[in-house]
């Protein structure tokens, strides 16, 4: 498996789809954070949803 994204690559990514509400959250969340709310949007570093790692609700 490749190296997972960036913070900064991830997060340009993320705030195409983040809802006004989401969005300052999305400017500032580093690290296990930026990965929690990419989660709630469908969004994961690697492209896919890693084993256990699944959108939220399935």
């Amino acid at each position: 498996m490749s190296d997972p994204e960036p913070d900064e690559l991830f997060r340009k990514r993320l705030l195409r789809v983040v809802s006004e509400k989401d969005r300052h959250a999305a400017l500032v969340v580093v690290g296990a954070y930026l990965d929690a709310l990419g989660r709630k949007y469908g969004r994961f570093r690697t492209g896919v949803a890693l084993k256990g790692f699944g959108p939220r609700g399935s």
